[in-house]
């Protein structure tokens, strides 16, 4: 019997890639992570952020852009990546001149020789990010997936091999150098972007009103938990710093399905709908129901289960993340309660919103550490959470405000996901008080049960469907 795939454009190839990265990225830090253990972690750690800091003004320069102009053509799309690949090459040099003061001011000579091997790969990333522009903008999910699906379990492998031979923070290095270089080949073998250099002033000027003042918020949203982390470093030892990268990665690497998968289908439906706002209004309540659904679920049952499964899975010296991924998971979960605010600013003209957004996050956190200067992991996540709390009811009111409906709106659409969460925590907070069971069968125990538990009830308060966000078909348009 021949096994059907979902079509190229099905929604279905998001949630794949969402959950593969969530997957590989939680095993590359666990599995990785316990081979190298916490101090070459934090070490790896600096090098990692210091790349994925700089990296993200490159990739993420144009492809929400591209997305949303509408008379988009081959000069758009050619001087876009021309544009990106040249400040990509900028950034790799600069990463490579900072490298002796990062080294110095973190205490770790070797750091300088990680930084030099992830710069070459700044022109690479700069490319993929323009390219994963039009294929979001034709909705191409299929193609956008294989970056994941093939590109992370080759990198893992790599990885793993280079922690196994005793190479250290290498490792984690090895594992970023890898799969950047398999997403480049992908994009460029199968994409609609190719190596064609052009430049087209023109061109450039028609993208700029969304690309400026999104690549600024994207950056520092993105950027502001990696300054975060380097700011970290001079504030606690490594192995706090370690120990509190791992619980937010923990949370970080679950929820990835939620704003990947909402983030990818919300922006192109969206833009697409930009001249009809009753439309849009509609699929937005679609993509914040499906957000509550997938988020609230994710970020509650963390919460929960953080003790045992830190505990059972990487041993006692990493117990200071499970009280951190707490505090961060409890903190998390007003963020779903609203939508994605992201892609409904830029697709009604207002990008630079999401700076003004990103900046105030980036803030917050920053002069929290500075003034009550955490020693504790703990600590740590409740200077980081503070912002969602903090920001969450003033964009749910921006967001309502635009859309020209009432917060009872709002609640229906999110109310499924509410209900079925509320359930699901009650059923794991009985097993994970009730049981005596080993740490992990504890863990499969609430998963398993909770799980089964919050679908039956979802199912439920959906009328037995289907969330529609993940049924609406895609609104594909020419590029």
């Amino acid at each position: 019997m021949r096994i059907r795939l979902p079509g190229p454009h099905a929604p279905a190839w998001v949630l794949a890639e969402s959950i593969a990265a969530a997957i590989f990225s939680f095993a590359s830090m666990m599995v990785i992570g316990r081979v190298i253990g916490p101090h070459a972690t934090g070490v790896g750690t600096i090098a990692i952020a210091s790349f994925l800091l700089l990296e993200v003004f490159g990739a993420t320069l144009f492809p929400d852009a591209l997305v949303q102009y509408r008379k988009l053509d081959e000069r758009h799309a050619s001087s876009a990546a021309t544009a990106s690949v040249l400040l990509g090459l900028v950034l790799g040099l600069a990463m490579a001149a900072a490298s002796p003061f990062i080294a110095a001011r973190t205490g770790s000579p070797e750091v300088v020789w990680l930084i030099l091997a992830l710069a070459p790969m700044m022109p690479l990333t700069a490319f993929s990010g323009t390219a994963s522009g039009l294929l979001l903008r034709d909705q191409r999910y299929r193609l956008m997936s294989m970056r994941l699906l093939v590109g992370q379990p080759i990198a893992l492998a790599a990885g793993l091999g280079m922690a196994a031979a005793g190479y250290g923070p290498w490792a984690m290095v090895v594992n970023q150098c890898v799969a950047t270089v398999i997403t480049f080949l992908l994009l460029l073998r199968g994409g609609n972007l190719k190596l064609r250099p052009r430049w087209d002033m023109a061109a450039l000027r028609d993208l700029w009103p969304v690309a400026g003042p999104q690549v600024a918020g994207v950056a520092v949203m993105v950027g502001r938990y990696r300054l975060f982390l380097l700011a970290l470093g001079f504030v606690v030892s490594q192995s706090v710093l370690a120990v509190s990268h791992f619980a937010f990665r923990l949370l970080d690497a679950a929820l990835a399905i939620v704003w990947q998968t909402v983030g990818r289908l919300a922006m192109p439906r969206l833009c697409a709908l930009q001249h009809d706002r009753a439309a849009m209004a509609e699929a937005y309540g679609e993509l914040a129901q499906l957000q509550a659904l997938l988020g609230l679920p994710i970020a509650a049952g963390l919460a929960l289960i953080a003790p045992d499964l830190v505990h059972g899975l990487l041993g006692p010296e990493w117990a200071g993340a499970a009280s951190a991924a707490r505090v961060a998971g409890c903190a998390v979960l007003v963020t779903f309660l609203y939508g994605d605010h992201v892609a409904l600013f830029v697709a009604i003209g207002r990008a630079k919103w999401n700076f003004y957004v990103a900046l105030g996050t980036l803030v917050l956190p920053m002069v929290a550490l500075v003034v009550i200067q955490p020693e504790t992991p703990e600590a740590v996540a409740m200077v980081w959470g503070a912002q969602c709390l903090l920001f969450a009811p003033v964009l749910a009111w921006v967001v309502l405000r635009q859309l020209r409906r009432s917060l009872f709106w709002l609640g229906r659409k999110v109310a499924p996901g509410v209900l079925a969460t509320a359930a699901m925590a009650v059923v794991v907070a009985l097993i994970e008080q009730g049981l005596d069971l080993p740490p992990i069968a504890r863990v499969l125990a609430s998963v398993g049960v909770g799980g089964l538990t919050y679908v039956a009830v979802a199912w439920l308060a959906l009328g037995g469907k289907l969330p529609p966000a993940l049924l609406r078909a895609a609104m594909v348009r020419p590029s």
